[in-house]
């Protein structure tokens, strides 16, 4: 708007100058083809496959959020049919409006999504999946429209052969391009992008689709859909166009697309004298649009027993306007089927819209609430001799060998067992919608395929070697990098797990040379992790002798040997750097359950603060507590030892840590911050850049200190202490409102 009539395009010498006579034609065209390049990318991301996997709700929701507006946006408009313009106010006219205002197109929302990080989030899911099961709709809506329009114009010969162009048009896509554009995958190699050439050929492709589709009589704009919506979405197809063209679409050639809709915008058509016969009618539409639209989505998820906050937000999403939306708008207009000053009113109203439900949204939901529970979720307070939950999160196999070396030091028994529900971490490429794979309810499809990668046969062998201590369950998720710790947090909560365990990403190489970032973008995940876990969350970090370190397993609590198992004599000495707080109690909860491990030798320094300074009373005797049952428990094994150390500030911590001969032990174990006396931190906290470990995690696992040790870094569940909104969290039960009311 800002380069069109509205603003600068009122000065004639900026039109000159900028947009003469001659480069009109250009623009506009590029403008349109940024459009149908918008649509393909989106669609080719789009899992068709998804629909008839929706849940019947969501089936229902699609349905009513479109056939409720749209039936009362054409009873508004036919009502006003007396005051239109003449092209306005046809039937078809009206319909058409109507039609366009009632679709909530799954592009739209998916991008608006993206932008505000819901794609991952529950109504994010449920709104991509009902406004999907929409477009299908509005697709075949569409043909039916564009029907209507062809028998006015031509009669029964022009919808025969309307009718008879679909149909061959519909089968040359599926027949011939979705066979071909499968031959290409075939040709690829696995987990290689698809050769550029027959990249060029299908973006090319997406011209000649809508030459085709203008040729033949169809919506022009529908030859991108149809052609994105037969790729093979997902690696390496739809990664391979998302890596290749959708920075030069969306930076590019949409530019092009806005400048278009913006010189078609003029405000100072905005008058009286249009008001009556052109804006009045398209105001009392849109306006029973959104409020129609808004009420019956949100009324119909509350039906179906969606907690109301995630009905409302439900409503407001499912009324975004996008690019899809101006398009059909651009559509109308050249069709005379409203004006210059009607269809400046709808772009106002698409950005009003989407500028004031974008703000509401992120104060009406949080999708990171759910996390923040009650209930104790942590290894201390997991009852002993009882099943420990955990999840474990990679993204590669490297990360994954260090993981299952340190459970095995947890020591799982068969009267102590782990549940370990392991996810791997890929980066959403191709797709639109996050996927989360349970493995085990595809196995035999995966095992005839040939999928199972190396992640997938590692879990595997892990949980097939400890059958009788461990119990494992292996998931995929694919989701955007910025993403990814929802799922982690989501398998969590549905797990009920203790702890989350995690590998250690760094920053820079041993040369201080910055690594690169792995696919599944592992270095914000730790942090958010960290940030909105509902249970307690580990991270460890290995090198040293525990990168090749062969553990003793399957053991029960008598330690009696079972045929076929490995034994070894070799000792591994653990540490546990115990500096007060809540992180550091739940780390020698964890602590203690090595110590059946008769591998390993433990030794625990406790840090105390000279003269009690800084101490916080509450802490102190909790901290007491669970030392004195800590030492009572295992004060008789040989094997582990206590110490305390008194010291001043920051700088006598950290040299009582140096003090201790660094490379004697194999792993250090150390909470992450909460509850530290900040005396025993203090001029520590300046020089900490890796929130990832803490300070004194930072501190042992740094170049500087020297150790080859292996770091482990705990921090206990923060749980939520305020009670939340019983009307907008909880489920609204309207039965009991009805039957309240028929009991007056």
């Amino acid at each position: 708007m800002v380069v069109g009539p509205s603003m600068l395009g009122g000065s004639r010498h900026f039109n000159y100058y900028v947009f003469p006579p001659v480069s009109s034609y250009i623009f506009a065209n590029v403008g349109l083809m940024g459009f149908f390049y918008f649509f393909f990318i989106t669609a080719a991301k789009t899992d068709v496959a998804a629909i008839a996997k929706s849940p019947k709700k969501h089936k229902y929701i699609a349905a009513i959020s479109v056939i409720v507006p749209m039936v009362c946006m054409t009873a508004t408009g036919m009502t006003m049919r007396d005051q239109m313009d003449t092209n306005m106010g046809k039937p078809s006219s009206v319909g058409g409006i109507a039609f366009a205002l009632a679709f909530s197109s799954f592009p739209v929302i998916y991008t608006i999504l993206r932008d505000m990080n819901l794609l991952n989030s529950e109504v994010g899911k449920f709104a991509m999946s009902v406004a999907l099961l929409g477009d299908m709709a509005a697709i075949l809506a569409l043909v039916f429209f564009e029907a209507i329009i062809q028998a006015k114009g031509g009669g029964v010969k022009a919808v025969v052969f309307y009718i008879v162009s679909v149909v061959i048009f519909s089968c040359f896509m599926v027949l011939v391009v979705k066979r071909g554009l499968e031959w290409v995958v075939d040709q690829t190699p696995q987990g290689k992008l698809v050769d550029q050439n027959y990249i060029v050929m299908i973006l090319m492709g997406v011209l000649v689709a809508c030459f085709l589709t203008d040729m033949l009589g169809l919506l022009i704009g529908s030859g991108p859909v149809w052609l994105g919506l037969i790729l093979p979405h997902g690696p390496p197809m739809g990664s391979t166009l998302a890596i290749r063209s959708e920075t030069f679409i969306h930076e590019f050639l949409m530019a092009f697309s806005f400048g278009l809709v913006g010189l078609h915008t003029d405000v100072h058509f905005l008058t009286a004298d249009t008001w009556d016969h052109q804006l009045a009618p398209l105001v009392y539409m849109t306006t029973v649009g959104f409020i129609t639209k808004f009420i019956s989505v949100a009324a119909a998820a509350v039906f179906f027993k969606v907690p109301t906050r995630d009905s409302l937000t439900l409503g407001l999403i499912m009324n975004f306007r996008g690019q899809l939306d101006i398009m059909l708008y651009l559509l109308c207009y050249r069709k005379h089927v409203i004006g210059l000053p009607g269809f400046t009113l709808l772009v106002l109203h698409t950005i009003v819209i989407t500028a004031v439900s974008s703000p509401i949204i992120s104060l009406l939901y949080d999708p990171n609430r759910p996390y923040r529970i009650s209930k104790h979720r942590t290894i201390q307070h997991t009852p002993p001799s009882t099943e420990m939950g955990l999840v474990l999160a990679v993204s590669d196999h490297e990360a994954l060998s260090g993981l299952i070396t340190f459970l095995d030091f947890a020591y799982p028994t068969t009267s102590s067992p782990f549940s370990v529900y392991a996810v791997q971490l890929v980066e959403l490429m191709g797709r639109a919608s996050p996927v989360f794979i349970d493995h085990k309810l595809q196995q035999k499809e995966e095992e005839e395929e040939g999928r199972v990668d190396e992640v997938q046969s590692a879990f595997k062998l892990y949980q097939e070697k400890r059958d009788e201590c461990v119990k494992l369950r292996a998931y995929t998720a694919h989701a955007p990098k910025r993403l990814m710790y929802q799922d982690i947090c989501e398998l969590a909560l549905a797990k009920k797990t203790a702890f989350i365990l995690l590998p250690y990403q760094q920053d820079c190489l041993e040369d201080n040379t910055l690594t690169e970032l792995r696919d599944s973008g592992m270095l914000s995940v730790n942090a958010d992790v960290l940030a909105y876990t509902p249970c307690s969350v580990c991270i460890y970090y290995g090198k040293g002798r525990l990168r090749n370190a062969r553990v003793r397993y399957s053991v029960d609590q008598q330690h009696s040997i079972q045929p076929g198992q490995r034994v070894r004599q070799e000792t591994y000495r653990f540490v546990v750097l115990f500096l007060g707080g809540a992180d550091n109690r739940e780390a020698l909860h964890l602590a203690d359950r090595m110590t059946a491990n008769p591998d390993i030798s433990l030794t625990i320094v406790r840090f105390l603060s000279f003269n009690h300074e800084g101490e916080d009373e509450r802490e102190k005797k909790l901290d007491d507590g669970v030392v004195t049952w800590f030492w009572v428990k295992n004060e008789g094994k040989e094997r582990v030892s206590y110490k305390e150390v008194e010291v001043k500030n920051g700088a006598e911590t950290l040299a009582a840590i140096q003090a201790m001969n660094v490379n004697d032990y194999d792993l250090w174990i150390t909470g992450r911050r909460e509850g530290i006396n900040t005396k025993l931190l203090e001029g520590l906290d300046a020089w900490s850049e890796d929130h990832q470990l803490g300070v004194i995690g930072e501190t042992v696992a740094g170049s500087i200190f020297a150790s080859e040790g292996s770091v482990l870094v705990v921090q206990q569940q923060v749980r939520n202490q305020k009670g939340g909104d019983g009307f907008l969290n909880g489920k609204f039960d309207y039965k009991k409102l009805v039957s309240s009311w028929s009991c007056q």
